[in-house]
């Protein structure tokens, strides 16, 4: 007769190899789902490609930049690139300023991009200056029409509705992502000319809290080249924006479409040393 100790032996011998295949099929399941289930939140997570940091030069320190009467002083734009499951690509940053030289400001920013870098919406998360109930303002650019909110709900709170006939961007408030969304419409022959409508968005009064006026201009490719910006080498595709009351202006892209320079130039076609630029860039992967 075997003892109670030899017969609990045998019997985990016995069913040992069972519950070794049992164990080693639920941990190959663990394993399995973690798996998968990482895959699918890296799947639904934005990838982060790049981060950079506009900032506006002029020639000499006296006054601010923009249209009116306060100007804006000492102006950057810090920004963190990343492209999200469907493709499209997103802009988080921050834009610091002074308007006027002594009231110091900090708005946070989005912009959400085609795969191929065209602006699809702008929101700047700030109030407007005559509303203070008001909540982001978001600029939606659809195909020959600008829609402009400020709240939660688009649909009461509309401040622009804006039919536009040909490519159109922002030329004030100054946006490095708007300069660059007119770029892709023209062609990259020798010379190649497009019109172009730049709009100056404004905040005048209670009365008229936000306004918008429109500048119908020319923007010509004038070819590649060769420059140096953010301590790196690039290959740019360079292009004159011409539209009236303002100096022309020069633009520099990179290949992917990127802001690299925005210059103004004088009447003779020299560049002049104002405008703003890409001052640090860092880069993971391409886009």
């Amino acid at each position: 007769m075997l003892s109670p100790y030899r017969q609990t032996l045998r019997t985990l011998t016995r069913i040992t190899p069972a519950v070794v295949g049992i164990v080693l099929i639920g941990v190959f399941g663990l394993l399995l789902e973690h798996a998968v289930s990482g895959r699918q939140e890296s799947a639904s997570q934005n990838v982060r490609l790049a981060e950079g940091q506009y900032k506006v030069y002029k020639q000499t320190n006296a006054g601010g930049i923009g249209p009116f009467a306060t100007g804006v002083f000492n102006f950057t734009e810090s920004w963190s690139l990343s492209r999200a499951p469907d493709g499209s690509l997103e802009v988080e940053g921050k834009r610091d300023y002074e308007s006027p030289s002594d009231e110091p400001h900090d708005n946070k920013f989005a912009v959400h991009l085609s795969s191929d870098f065209r602006v699809l919406n702008l929101r700047e998360f700030r109030k407007l200056r005559w509303k203070p109930d008001s909540g982001p303002l978001g600029c939606e650019f659809l195909p020959k029409r600008l829609v402009c909110t400020s709240g939660v709900d688009p649909d009461k709170n509309t401040l622009l509705d804006l039919p536009l006939k040909d490519t159109y961007g922002l030329l004030w408030p100054i946006s490095a992502f708007s300069l660059s969304h007119i770029t892709h419409f023209v062609g990259r022959g020798p010379m190649s000319t497009i019109r172009v409508q730049m709009l100056s968005i404004d905040e005048p009064s209670v009365e008229n809290p936000f306004s918008a006026s429109v500048l119908d201009g020319h923007l010509k490719y004038l070819g590649s080249e060769s420059i140096t910006i953010a301590d790196r080498k690039w290959k740019a595709d360079k292009f004159e924006l011409a539209v009236p009351l303002h100096m022309p202006f020069l633009i520099w892209t990179s290949s992917s479409g990127l802001l690299l320079d925005f210059a103004e130039e004088d009447n003779h076609g020299r560049q002049l040393e104002q405008g703003m630029k890409l001052v640090r860039y860092q880069q993971w992967l391409d886009y």
